[in-house]
C-alpha cells in the first residue's frame, strides 16, 4: 500500500480530492491486469510497470522503475527506432518488436504505444504487451501441419494415379464426379470420357438390377464390401469388378474403390467347373471314395456314400470306418490295414459294412498308402458295394446246399425217374419209406412199388408229367414187406435246356393224416360247440366278406337266425346308412391285416357296442360286447373331471414317482404352465420358489412313500417369476386300469394372503416385544438414573433452606444444585430422545437424498476434523427410508469417529454406501483410524446404553445404542470391526425400499 501511494503522487492525474479513490480503482486495475503494462513519463523514464510485465522479463518492479526501458529493449531489433518514430509522429504505434528477458532470452512480443497528455499539460505514453509466443509456436505447428498434408495429398494423388484399382466417387443418384487413370487400363475410358455419366452407361445389363439393389443396400447400410458384377470394357469385352463403397452423408458422396478381378473369375469359374466334375465323379460314382488315417479315422468322404451306405459325408467324417465293420471281419480288414500302412496298395477279400439304416452291405476295398503326399496324408479307401455279387454267390452256394439238405434230409420222400420211369436217385427217407435199400430201388421201376389195379393210373399221371405237367394225386403203395402206405405225390418234370430229363417226385406220407380225417370232424363240432358258448358275440366272415359263422349271441343281438346269413355278404345284410361306420373299420382291418379295436353307438340297437376285429388269411373275426353300463360310469367321471377342470383352485394327478400326468385350467391360471408343458415333470422342478429349499422338496416327496394323505405349505413361482404360497392337500389312490399301479390327487390352495397376514403378524409381535424391552430401558432409568439426582436436588434444596449455613456454603451448595440439575436436564433428553425413538418408527419412509443427507451430517463436524474425508457412495443417488433414522444414524457414526480419534496421528475417515440388490438392503459404514475398541472386552456392552470405553473424552454412552436401536427399527443390523489404537469400522445395514 505504501508503494502505492508513492507512485500516486508522482502521477499528475488529478486535480481534486475526489478523484483519488477513481484513481486508485484504475491503477488497481492495471497492477492485476493479465496483460502487461507500463507508463512512460515525459522524460522517457520508466513510471509505473504491473506485475504481469516483471513477470513476461524477469525483473523486480524496483528493477524496472529504476532501469527503464533499456532494461527490457533489444537493442539489435530495428523495429523499436520504428516504433519510436511512429509514435512521435503519429502519437501512436502497434507492432511486433522483441523484448530481453532476464536470462537473455529474446521475446517476440505485439507492443501497442499511444501518447496522450495530462491535465498539467505532461505528455505520457502508455505501453501495452501482448506475448507472441503461444502465437508463433501455433502457427509454427500449422505450418507443419499444412507441409505434412501437402506432401500427403501429392504421396495420395501419386497412389491413385499408379493403382491398378479404379477409384472413384459418384452422386448419391450414380453420376460419376471423379475417377482415376487406372480406368484407361482397366475399361479402356479416358477420365474426362467417364465424369458426368451414369454408371448404368458402362455396366453390363445383365448385372443392373442386382447393381441397383447393392446401391440401396449402401444407401442404408453406408457402406459394402466385395459387391461383385460386370462392365463393359470400351473394345467391347467384358470386365469383372469387385467393388468397396462407402457413402458419406454429409459430403453426400460415395466413395468406391474396384478391383478388376478378371482373371480371378475366370480361375475361380475354371476351378467350380472342374470341383463340379469332381464332385459329380464323386458323388455320382459307384465307388465310395474316402481318406483314413492309419488307425482308421475318416477325414474325408466322398458324396457317393450317401447311394452307396447311406451316410452323408458329415456324418463319418472324425468317425473310425471300424466302428462299421462287422465284428467278424474287424481283424481280417485290420491286417489288410496294417500291410496299406506298410507300403503297397491291397485290395481287400469283401467285409461286412453297416449302412446307416441299420443294414449290413458286403464292400469290396482297394486301399493305397499316400502318406507321402501333404495334400493327402493318408490312405485313400475306394470301396465299392458288392452285396448283390456276394448274395448271389451266397445263393447258389445256399441252393446247392440247401438242394442237397432238403433232398438228403427232407422228412418226406424225394426221388427222381429217368424218361421210362426207373428210379435214379432217392434220399433216405425213400428209402426208409419203402423198406428197401437205395440199391435196390436204383434198379427199380416206380410200378413195381404199386398195388394191383393202382398201375393204369399211375403210368397216365406219369404220362401228364412227362408232357410238361406238374401232377398231384394221392397213391397207394406196398412196402417190401407189403405194408400198404397211404401218399401224396407231387411229380415235377426236369427240364434242362428245352429238354426233357425225367420226373422229381415227392411222396409224403399221408396214412395218419387219414386216420386223423376222422377225428378233425369231431373236433370241428366241438369247436362249434365251444364257439356257440361264448358270451361275446361272435361272427366269422371270408374273403369275400361272408358269414362263414355266427354264434348264438349274435343272433340274439342282432335277431336272426345263422342259416339265414350263412353265406351271404354282410355288407349287403347291413345297411352302409346304419352300420357304414362298422363297415369301414372292417374294411381297415382287412386292407391293412391289422387288428381294430373300437366303441361305436349304434343308432339301430341303441346300444353302446365295444368291437375288435381280427384279420386273418381266412378272413375276417369280429367279436361285440355290450358296454352300456360301462358307458354310463365313464359320462360321470367325465362329469367329475369337469368339475375338478373348473375348480377355482389347482388340481393335478402324478404318478408314482410324482410325475404330472393332468392338471386343470386352474392349475393353468395359478401356474402359467399347460398341461402340455409340465407333462412328465416333477412339481418341484420347476414350481419351488426362492425360500422352498431342495431339502422341503426331498422331504415331500418322501412323505409320498408313506401312502397317507399329508398337507404341505410350499412357496412356488410361477411360469413368470412371480412367488407365492400354497397349500397342497395331497391323497395317494390305487389306479385299477394300471394293475394296482399308486396315483397322487394334489389340490392346490393359494394362501399367499394367508401368509403376508401371518407375516404381518410376527412382525407386529416382533415390534411389540421390542416397544416393550425399550419400555423396559425406559422403566430402568426412571428408576434409577432419574432418582438418583431427583434426590440430590432435595437434600440441596433443604440444605439451602437451612439458616446454618453461611454466604459461602451457600454459593457451594447452588454450584451443586446447578450441577445435578444440569445431569437432571441430560437424563430428560436421552429419554426424550429414546421417546423420539419409540415414535420415530411410525414415520413414513421417503426417497431421500443419500449424498445431501452425508454432505449436512459432514457440515456439523468440528473444522479441524475435516482434513482427510473420503466419501465413496458408488455413485447411490436415491434411497428410501426415513429421513430422521438415517440422518441421525450417520451423524452419531461420525461423531463418534471425530470425539475418538487418536491424539497420535491425523483423524482420516472413510464413508461408504453399498447396494446389496437381491436383498433390497443398504449398508452405510464409516471407518475411522482413531482409538479403537477392545472387542474381546467390550464387544457384549458395546451398543448398551450409557456404555463408554474413554473415559478422557466427554460423552454419556448413548450415540451407539441410538444407532443399533435404529437400524433395527428399519428392518436391519450392525456389524462392528475394530482393533485397540487401530481404529473402528462401523456398518449398518437397513432396508432399503
Amino acid at each position: 500500500m505504501e508503494k502505492r501511494v508513492e507512485g500516486t503522487a508522482r502521477y499528475p492525474f488529478s486535480d481534486s480530492a475526489s478523484s483519488s479513490l477513481n484513481f486508485e480503482l484504475m491503477y488497481a486495475l492495471a497492477e492485476y491486469s493479465h496483460e502487461p503494462m507500463a507508463l512512460v513519463g515525459p522524460d522517457n523514464s520508466v513510471l509505473f510497470v504491473n506485475q504481469a510485465l516483471c513477470q513476461l522479463v524477469g525483473h523486480t518492479k524496483e528493477y524496472l522503475l529504476q532501469e527503464g526501458k533499456k532494461a527490457v529493449i533489444d537493442s539489435t531489433d530495428p523495429r523499436w527506432a520504428l516504433a519510436v518514430q511512429a509514435r512521435e509522429e503519429v502519437g501512436f504505434f502497434k507492432g511486433e518488436v522483441t523484448v530481453i528477458h532476464k536470462t537473455g532470452f529474446k521475446i517476440p512480443v505485439e507492443m501497442s504505444t499511444r501518447s496522450f497528455t495530462a491535465t498539467d499539460g505532461s505528455s505520457y505514453v502508455s505501453v501495452h504487451v501482448r506475448d507472441l509466443r503461444p502465437e508463433k509456436e501455433v502457427q509454427q505447428i500449422l505450418m507443419k501441419q499444412r507441409k505434412d498434408l501437402e506432401k500427403a495429398l501429392h504421396d495420395l494423388q501419386l497412389v491413385l494415379d499408379s493403382t491398378a484399382d479404379l477409384i472413384c466417387t459418384f452422386t448419391p443418384q450414380g453420376y460419376l464426379l471423379q475417377i482415376n487413370k487406372a480406368c484407361i487400363a482397366r475399361l479402356g475410358y479416358a477420365p474426362e470420357e467417364m465424369l458426368g455419366k451414369h454408371f448404368r452407361e458402362f455396366l453390363h445389363p445383365d448385372d443392373l438390377a442386382k447393381t441397383v439393389a447393392e446401391t440401396d443396400q449402401v444407401y442404408k447400410n453406408n457402406f459394402t464390401l466385395n459387391f461383385k458384377n460386370r462392365y463393359l470394357h470400351k473394345d467391347g469385352s467384358v470386365v469383372h469388378l469387385s467393388w468397396s463403397s462407402s457413402l458419406f452423408e454429409e459430403e453426400n458422396k460415395i466413395y468406391a474403390i474396384a478391383r478388376d478381378v478378371t482373371t480371378e473369375f475366370a480361375v475361380e469359374e475354371k476351378h467350380r467347373q472342374n470341383e463340379a466334375k469332381m464332385k459329380a465323379l464323386l458323388q455320382e460314382g459307384f465307388d465310395m471314395i474316402c481318406i483314413i488315417d492309419q488307425v482308421g479315422y475318416y477325414s474325408f468322404v466322398s458324396g457317393s456314400a450317401r447311394q452307396i451306405v447311406g451316410y452323408d459325408p458329415e456324418d463319418l467324417l472324425g468317425y473310425n470306418a471300424f466302428d462299421l465293420i462287422h465284428p467278424e471281419d474287424v481283424l481280417r480288414v485290420l491286417k489288410d490295414l496294417e500291410r496299406v500302412v506298410a507300403g503297397p496298395a491291397v485290395q481287400t477279400q469283401p467285409f461286412r459294412f453297416k449302412s446307416k439304416e441299420g443294414q449290413w452291405k458286403w464292400m469290396e476295398t482297394k486301399g493305397v498308402n499316400c502318406f507321402q503326399n501333404p495334400a493327402i496324408n493318408g490312405i485313400i479307401i475306394n470301396s465299392r458295394d458288392v452285396t448283390e455279387r456276394v448274395e448271389d454267390h451266397f445263393k447258389l452256394e445256399r441252393s446247392e446246399k440247401l438242394y442237397r439238405s432238403l433232398f438228403e434230409n427232407n422228412p418226406d420222400s424225394i426221388y427222381s425217374l429217368d424218361k421210362e420211369g426207373y428210379f435214379t436217385s432217392v434220399n433216405a427217407a425213400t428209402v426208409a419209406c419203402s423198406g428197401y435199400t437205395e440199391e435196390q430201388l436204383l434198379q427199380m421201376h416206380f410200378g413195381e412199388l404199386l398195388p394191383p389195379g393202382a398201375e393204369e393210373e399211375a403210368v397216365k399221371e406219369f404220362r401228364r408229367a412227362l408232357a410238361g405237367e406238374s401232377v398231384t394225386s394221392e397213391t397207394t403203395v406196398l412196402t417190401a414187406t407189403g405194408v400198404k402206405l397211404d401218399l401224396a405225390i407231387t411229380k415235377v418234370p426236369v427240364i434242362v435246356n428245352e429238354e426233357l430229363l425225367g420226373i422229381h417226385g415227392i411222396a409224403k406220407d399221408i396214412t395218419q393224416d387219414k386216420q386223423q380225417q376222422q377225428l378233425l370232424e369231431s373236433t370241428a363240432n366241438r369247436l362249434n360247440t365251444i364257439l356257440g358258448s361264448i358270451r361275446d358275440a361272435f361272427f366269422t366272415l371270408d374273403k369275400n366278406w361272408c358269414f362263414t359263422y355266427l354264434n348264438q349271441e349274435f343272433e340274439e343281438a342282432m335277431q336272426v337266425k345263422k342259416q339265414e346269413l350263412y353265406g351271404k355278404d354282410i355288407r349287403k345284410v347291413y345297411a352302409a346308412e346304419e352300420f357304414g361306420s362298422f363297415l369301414a373299420k372292417f374294411t381297415r382291418a382287412i386292407t391293412t391285416r391289422y387288428p381294430v379295436h373300437f366303441e361305436e353307438f349304434s343308432q339301430k340297437l341303441n346300444k353302446w357296442l365295444d368291437v375288435s376285429a381280427y384279420p386273418s388269411e381266412e378272413g375276417l373275426t369280429v367279436f361285440i360286447r355290450r358296454i352300456d353300463e360301462r358307458k354310463k360310469v365313464e359320462a360321470e367321471l367325465k362329469k367329475l373331471s369337469l368339475v375338478a377342470s373348473k375348480t377355482v383352485n389347482s388340481v393335478y394327478i402324478t404318478d408314482e414317482e410324482a410325475r404330472i400326468e393332468w392338471v386343470n385350467e386352474g392349475f393353468t391360471r395359478i401356474t402359467g404352465y399347460t398341461i402340455e408343458e409340465v407333462k412328465g415333470l416333477r412339481p418341484g422342478d420347476f414350481l419351488a420358489g426362492p425360500a422352498t429349499q431342495p431339502e422341503a422338496v426331498s422331504h415331500i416327496r418322501q412323505k409320498l412313500s408313506y401312502d397317507e394323505p399329508f398337507v404341505q405349505e410350499v412357496q412356488n413361482q410361477n411360469k413368470y417369476g412371480e412367488v407365492y404360497w400354497s397349500k397342497l392337500d395331497v391323497t395317494p389312490i390305487i389306479d385299477e386300469g394300471s394293475g394296482g399301479g399308486k396315483k397322487f390327487i394334489v389340490i392346490e390352495t393359494v394362501i399367499t394372503e394367508q401368509k403376508k397376514a401371518e407375516e404381518e403378524r410376527i412382525k407386529l409381535t416382533e415390534e411389540l416385544l421390542r416397544r416393550n424391552r425399550h419400555l423396559e430401558q425406559f422403566t430402568y432409568i426412571v428408576s434409577h438414573n432419574l432418582r438418583s439426582p431427583v434426590a440430590n436436588i432435595l437434600g440441596l434444596t433443604s440444605l439451602l433452606c437451612s439458616n446454618q449455613n453461611n454466604q459461602e456454603n451457600q454459593e457451594g451448595l447452588t454450584m451443586r444444585l446447578r450441577q445435578t440439575a444440569q445431569n437432571l436436564d441430560y437424563i430428560i433428553r436421552d429419554l426424550n430422545e429414546m421417546l423420539s425413538l419409540q415414535a420415530g418408527i411410525l414415520d413414513n419412509r421417503e426417497k431421500l437424498n443419500l449424498p445431501q443427507l452425508v454432505e449436512q451430517a459432514l457440515q456439523v463436524l468440528p473444522t479441524e476434523s475435516c482434513d482427510n474425508i473420503n466419501v465413496q457412495l458408488n455413485g447411490i443417488e436415491e434411497i428410501g427410508s426415513t429421513r430422521s433414522y438415517v440422518t441421525s444414524i450417520i451423524s452419531n457414526l461420525l461423531t463418534n469417529a471425530v470425539k475418538y480419534r487418536s491424539p497420535e496421528r491425523p483423524l482420516s475417515l472413510t464413508i461408504k454406501a453399498e447396494l446389496d440388490q437381491e436383498k433390497e438392503m443398504l449398508c452405510l459404514s464409516v471407518q475411522d483410524n482413531g482409538l479403537g475398541i477392545n472387542l474381546e472386552k467390550e464387544g457384549k456392552n458395546l451398543f448398551g446404553l450409557y456404555k463408554r470405553f474413554h473415559f478422557h473424552v466427554s460423552g454419556r454412552g448413548l450415540g451407539l445404542y441410538l444407532v443399533k436401536t435404529q437400524a433395527e427399527a428399519l428392518g436391519g443390523y450392525v456389524e462392528v470391526e475394530s482393533k485397540l489404537n487401530e481404529g473402528s469400522t462401523f456398518k449398518v445395514w437397513i432396508k432399503n425400499n
